[in-house]
């Protein structure tokens, strides 16, 4: 995996990349790491809970990308985990997506991934309970939830 996420990082303006679990946890990250492994974790879990809620409101996204004024980051569901990818605002997004599509493949026929990755499994809508969540947060995916 850490393969993978080098050829990634190998783009021009890629500062770093990563691996979360459903969970949001860390399973593996860029050396030297783009992030503190806190802020990934909660990077993990936000984009996690921002799946679920997208594909209980009918809108199921594989991919999302949030630009900022100083970076960018892709997240890219590969379904037991999430890639994460931190990049400078300039940086060629079709570049970054045809390598993260190359490394993902790679891991899906590597069997010391895929077990990696089952091993870390977890079910993502975990990630959206009362007790994850503050009371506004709770109901708006109520409203979500309910359609």
């Amino acid at each position: 995996m850490e393969k993978g996420l080098d050829q990634i990082n190998a783009v021009p303006g890629v500062g770093g990349s990563f691996l979360c679990d459903n969970r949001g946890d860390v399973i593996v990250s860029s050396d030297p790491a783009v992030l503190a492994t806190v802020t990934m974790s909660t990077i993990g879990r936000e984009v996690g809970r921002a799946l679920v809620a997208l594909d209980a409101a009918g809108q199921k996204a594989s991919r999302i990308e949030f630009a900022y004024d100083t970076w960018r980051l892709l997240a890219i569901d590969i379904g037991d985990a999430v890639l994460f990818v931190v990049c400078q605002p300039d940086t060629s997004m079709a570049m970054v997506r045809m390598s993260a599509d190359v490394a993902i493949g790679g891991w899906q026929t590597d069997s010391a991934a895929r077990k990696r990755l089952e091993r870390h499994r977890a079910e993502r809508a975990a990630l959206v309970n009362r007790t994850q969540l503050d009371q506004g947060s709770w109901s708006s995916w109520a409203v979500i939830a309910s359609r």
